[in-house]
């Protein structure tokens, strides 16, 4: 329960990011796609290409999901204040988290998103 306690600040802000998610309509999620442009694009393509009954939930669902990362960085965070690491470096652990999350969320949404028709390269 202490450790709950002392990543409060992580937890709350996961909260907030989960119903930013739910009340952008997806811009969270297109946000985060293009943040992790340079991972998924090769992979999936440009956003804007996409078509399907899928693509706006699952831009929600991405910025939803994506909070569930907020905790994870928080008790990261809390193990390295407790070693005595320096606020940079916590710092900077706490964004590359968040960065790596993003990119799993959204490699588990379009991947499990099976209505999203993906652009193709042509020719095939």
């Amino acid at each position: 329960m202490n450790t709950l306690f002392a990543i409060k600040g992580s937890i709350i802000a996961g909260f907030v990011v989960a119903a930013l998610g739910l009340f952008s309509m997806g811009m969270l999620g297109v946000g985060l796609y293009y943040a992790c442009y340079p991972l998924l694009a090769p992979l999936y393509g440009n956003l804007n290409d996409w078509s399907g009954d899928d693509v706006w939930p699952a831009t929600i669902w991405a910025g939803m999901l994506w909070a569930i990362w907020f905790p994870v960085a928080g008790l990261v965070d809390l193990r390295w204040k407790r070693a005595g690491q320096s606020s940079v470096l916590r710092v900077l652990s706490w964004l590359a988290i968040l960065w790596v999350g993003a990119s799993l969320v959204w490699l588990y949404v379009a991947s499990t998103s099976s209505y999203i028709r993906f652009p193709t390269s042509g020719g095939m």
